[in-house]
């Protein structure tokens, strides 16, 4: 006898089109099984990350906080995020399911709470979207980078699960589906992924009560190869004389006090060793900075 609880949620049709389309051990409970174990769960993953991201924004004071001059690249990011909220909420609303191809009426509960599950995951990025325009932190957003791929990888599942039974579908219902799919991943693959580094390169703005600190820390590999880190404050440098306020303040890591502590307790670790040596003090303080440092140092004087 089956589970009846679980017979409510899934709504499976004995013998039904499931169940002779696909080969696997779900057989009738394979749309509920994917949409529940893949897409829900992603989906809800992608909601921690964003709220507890929020979360870093407005309650931990002790990342460092910057602000975008122009906002209008996240106004582009809201609509888009708004567009995913709203079309889960108009499948959810008109009654419209892309996993019944067995004639049932209205949708299964599984499908109405993956609905749900999706409009709150993407309005969870909106409102995340809404409080980084007014205060971006460089911290955790590689984890939402991650949810956000993430989704796109359970969607990816379950549209290839619709397309093992795509003769089973209208072509109406099919190209929707897959219209909706194409944007959602249009927003995931290009906008989401791409969105956290534009703060690297843009101008920050002071927030009240901060002060401007050196992005360097926080850029990526090819800004820090090229300098383009550095642009900003040539741009304004280019525009008017600068002054001191607008030059920038050190990040803690990189102060004299922060370096000279760290290589006193090195130096005083290698006091003990019976052949003390400087260079191995330096390394351990320094590590790799110390050595891309003397490297260059030594390509310039070659030349």
């Amino acid at each position: 006898m089956a589970f009846e609880p679980l017979v409510w949620y899934c709504r499976p049709v004995a013998d039904g089109l499931w169940t002779r389309a696909v080969e696997n051990a779900f057989g009738a409970y394979t749309p509920c099984a994917t949409d529940t174990l893949v897409v829900v769960i992603s989906h809800l993953v992608l909601v921690a990350l964003c709220m507890y991201r929020i979360w870093l924004i407005k309650k931990d004071f002790k990342v460092q906080r910057f602000c975008l001059r122009s906002k209008w690249y996240n106004y582009f990011l809201g609509l888009l995020a708004g567009y995913s909220t709203a079309e889960p909420l108009f499948r959810l609303i008109m009654r419209i399911s892309v996993l019944n191809i067995d004639g049932q009426m209205g949708l299964a509960p599984y499908e109405i709470v993956s609905l749900i599950i999706e409009a709150l995951a993407w309005c969870s990025v909106l409102v995340m979207i809404g409080v980084e325009t007014k205060v971006y932190i460089c911290e955790f957003r590689w984890f939402v980078r991650f949810g956000v791929l993430y989704t796109l990888l359970g969607d990816a599942v379950m549209f290839n699960l619709i397309l093992t039974v795509k003769q089973f579908y209208n072509r109406f219902c099919l190209e929707y589906f897959c219209l909706c799919m194409f944007l959602t991943w249009i927003l995931t693959l290009v906008t989401l992924p791409s969105r956290t580094e534009s703060v690297d390169n843009a101008e920050y703005q002071e927030l009240p009560g901060g002060e401007y600190i050196c992005p360097e820390q926080h850029v990526n590999v090819f800004s820090k190869t090229i300098f383009a880190w550095m642009n900003p404050i040539m741009k304004l440098g280019y525009k008017r004389p600068l002054t001191e306020k607008d030059i920038w303040k050190l990040d803690t890591w990189d102060q004299t006090e922060t370096l000279n502590n760290r290589f006193q307790k090195c130096w005083a670790e290698e006091s003990q060793r019976p052949k003390p040596w400087l260079l191995r003090a330096l390394n351990s303080s320094l590590g790799g900075r110390f050595w891309w440092g003397g490297f260059w140092k030594a390509m310039s004087l070659s030349f």
